[in-house]
């Protein structure tokens, strides 16, 4: 698995079409960006590459849902996915998410919790992720791989 992370609009999604050369329709894209819940039964398999992109907005949905167990869902959608790409060396998963607070700790309880949950996510990704890149300004630097 890749993580691709860093400032709100700052390249991410186009930094990686470039640098895993993929068209839109090489991949399956999923945008979570207006409040999605990713579920594994509504992602498209067909491709062998997955790109999901807007995680914050995911993770700050499954709050909103009430959901209490947002890291351990995450953990169960990531290791499900990581062993699909496992299963054939074509195979790659890619996630796409915004840094959320640049360390400011917010004042409002759910912004609180979404910015604390999305730093608990982002450091289960990268651990479990091959590679790991912050994009600033279309610039990536490599973090881990």
């Amino acid at each position: 698995m890749y993580f691709v992370t860093g400032g709100s609009f700052n390249g991410k999604s186009i930094w990686v079409k470039t640098h895993f050369n993929l068209k839109e329709t090489d991949a399956t894209w999923i945008p979570l960006f207006s409040g999605e819940r990713i579920h594994l039964d509504d992602i498209n398999f067909s491709n062998s590459v997955i790109v999901i992109e807007g995680l914050e907005y995911g993770i700050r949905s499954t709050i909103l849902n009430n959901d209490s167990e947002v890291r351990k869902s995450f953990t169960i959608l990531m290791q499900t996915l990581k062993q699909w790409e496992e299963e054939d060396p074509d195979r790659r998963v890619i996630w796409i998410g915004s840094e959320v607070g640049k360390g400011i700790v917010p004042m409002e309880k759910l912004s609180r919790e979404w910015r604390d949950m999305t730093g608990w996510v982002y450091q289960d990704l990268a651990k479990m992720s091959k590679q790991v890149w912050l994009v600033w300004y279309g610039l990536a630097t490599s973090l881990k791989g």
